[in-house]
């Protein structure tokens, strides 16, 4: 007995598949939103407008995604190779690419934008923002082109869309870490412990994404492109399709966890309420990340100061023969004062 043709297991599969679990990240999203505006209703107007900008966006790929699932396996049931082309005969599928390029740009915006709060560095935040919108432009090229049928030239500006992706994930993540890690060496031990914690949400929450387009990069390079029914095209089709929702989710995750960092710092400052009280002073100093922390730390943010302590110590060098006469002089003072109480003592 023969197998499912190719087609069926690496192309029609691929997107039963990826259409599956795109329907189950989205329903991670939808709780992810509800979590946030029951948590978050005092954050300002433009990150809840944000928040609802991403779930319109991500709802309306899923629901192209069903219209996918509905013309593959019920309009084209009984005609396979007409299934098989809908990526260049169908808008549904043509415009696939593009729509999850704008989704993924929509939350890179959000994510140089914690960045430029964090560490207002204008030539880093240049060059993420010129690589994240050619990336974009590569996606709309590369859609261009699939309406056009040049599926060798689509191949080039897909690959560079996807390796621009992943090498701005790696830069905007790498330098989100470095300066977290920098501010959490001026700070109190309480709020660098926070910032800490920042940090493992960002990679943790930064992480799926960089490896979905690592591995979808990797993937589309593998193999002839003239043949498009392997193993590698599956991989491709499924991860690019995850890759926007992961991006989503990444948005979402560092939102919702501010309320749980809170809690461990005040936790924290309950057990080190009088550090930095004694031998020492605290000083406000200006937080050059401020803004940024406050799009992830909420109140803490809107302080806009990070308190530092700092420690003077000063000594005196006495010689001993100083000493001494100190000594000397106060026994003498002390003689006198016993001499002139009795004095009183004795007048009375």
């Amino acid at each position: 007995m023969s197998g499912p043709l190719p087609v069926v297991t690496y192309l029609l599969g691929a997107w039963d598949l990826s259409i599956c679990g795109d329907l189950l990240l989205q329903g991670v999203i939808f709780a992810q939103t509800a979590h946030y505006f029951a948590l978050y209703d005092s954050d300002l107007a433009p990150l809840r407008l944000f928040v609802l900008g991403l779930l319109l966006l991500t709802t309306l790929k899923s629901m192209q995604m069903i219209a996918v699932l509905w013309v593959q396996n019920v309009v084209h049931f009984t005609d396979i190779r007409a299934a098989g082309m809908m990526y260049t005969t169908n808008w549904l599928q043509q415009i696939n690419l593009g729509f999850g390029a704008f989704i993924a740009f929509y939350i890179q915006l959000f994510m140089c934008q914690r960045l430029w709060a964090l560490c207002k560095n204008v030539y880093i935040l240049l060059v993420l923002l010129a690589m994240f919108t050619f990336s974009l432009v590569a996606a709309f090229v590369a859609v261009g082109l699939t309406f056009n049928d040049q599926p060798i030239v689509r191949s080039t500006w897909i690959s560079l869309h996807f390796g621009i992706v992943f090498g701005g994930d790696l830069l905007l993540c790498g330098s989100m870490a470095y300066y977290l890690l920098k501010h959490s060496k001026q700070v109190l031990p309480q709020t660098a412990g926070m910032l800490n914690a920042v940090l493992r949400i960002t990679v943790q929450s930064a992480m799926p994404g960089a490896v979905c387009a690592m591995i979808t990069l990797i993937n589309s390079q593998i193999g002839e492109q003239s043949n498009a029914l392997k193993p590698s095209t599956m991989v491709t089709i499924i991860s690019s399709n995850f890759l926007p929702k992961l991006y989503a989710l990444s948005a979402m995750w560092t939102l919702n966890s501010r309320r749980a960092i809170l809690l461990a710092r005040s936790t924290g400052q309950n057990t080190s309420s009088n550090e930095g009280q004694s031998g020492g002073r605290k000083t406000g100093v200006p937080a050059s990340g401020g803004h940024g922390l406050g799009v992830e730390l909420g109140d803490f943010g809107k302080v806009k100061q990070i308190q530092v302590r700092t420690q003077v110590q000063t000594t005196h060098h006495i010689d001993p023969e100083e000493a001494i006469s100190v000594r000397e002089h106060g026994l003498k003072s002390t003689e006198e004062d016993t001499e002139v109480g009795s004095t009183k003592s004795s007048l009375r």
